[in-house]
């Protein structure tokens, strides 16, 4: 198997797109009674246009053990539809020792997930078991889309010598953790400066950008932002503004819509900016 970040070109360039799309399924909100139905419609209509579908594990796990049924049957179904999508477990998982191992395990050798979101909070400790196979991928939660991300991972500390956002230090760690090209950061879409700044500090790393669509993230300066210089590496994610475009009977349609409009865009400001598909 290819290393994980040659995959992730592969997912990308054979739909020439940057676009990941959530499964953060709501019984609440889906038109029908099967999640894994609902599930593989949305899969159906929007497979052809993105780079990767990424499910939050906490709406499985809050079905409980029907919803770790509806996950399994998932990943299956998108590994039996196309050889080259990337899956991502947004777990945001993160221990040491024993218990860091077994995350990993669960993660990769049970779900079969390509790449997870990790909390690095504990140090290279908490990310060494998630990046030790270099065909599969981690994504460090750096800097966080929501408004509450502020109360600590912008906060202004002292290393050597020179006073950084917090932020930036976690991107300037994973870079130098970064040994098997298969480790990335997650930074919003909702704050593009700090965005810009991860980007010039990790020139060759990918990155996920949650934020578009339902939390109002400015897609175009995102994308600007995130991309490295040959307009890749980054991994533009849309959920809620896909999946529940409609709640209706054609919520299928409307995804495949939702989802090819923000592809478009994605793909007009590369084409823009002289970093297109060729």
């Amino acid at each position: 198997m290819d290393p994980f970040l040659d995959r992730l070109e592969i997912a990308c360039a054979t739909n020439k797109s940057l676009l990941c799309i959530g499964l953060d399924v709501e019984l609440s909100k889906i038109p029908v009674s099967d999640p894994f139905e609902f599930n593989k419609a949305i899969i159906d209509s929007t497979l052809d246009l993105c780079c990767a579908f990424k499910p939050n594990l906490a709406f499985y796990e809050a079905m409980g053990i029907e919803g770790l049924r509806v996950l399994e049957k998932t990943i299956g179904y998108i590994r039996q539809s196309s050889p080259t999508v990337i899956i991502i477990g947004d777990a945001k998982r993160g221990d040491i020792g024993p218990s860091g191992k077994a995350y990993a395990k669960a993660m990769f050798d049970f779900w079969n997930f390509d790449a997870v979101t990790i909390n690095a909070w504990g140090g290279y400790d908490t990310v060494e078991p998630f990046i030790s196979d270099y065909q599969r991928g981690a994504f460090i939660w750096c800097r966080g889309s929501n408004p509450g991300s502020s109360d600590l991972q912008d906060l202004t500390v002292e290393s050597n010598t020179h006073h950084k956002p917090i932020y930036e230090i976690m991107a300037q760690s994973a870079e130098t953790w970064n040994v098997k090209n298969n480790l990335g950061l997650v930074v919003g879409a909702t704050v593009t400066q700090q965005l810009k700044a991860v980007r010039e500090l990790c020139p060759k790393q990918a990155i996920l950008i949650p934020g578009v669509g339902a939390q109002g993230g400015d897609l175009s300066t995102s994308v600007l932002n995130g991309v490295d210089d040959r307009g890749r590496l980054a991994i533009i994610n849309s959920s809620r503004g896909i999946i529940y475009a409609s709640q209706e009977s054609d919520f299928a349609r409307a995804a495949r819509k939702a989802a090819s409009e923000i592809k478009e865009n994605i793909n007009s400001v590369l084409e823009t900016s002289g970093r297109g598909w060729t």
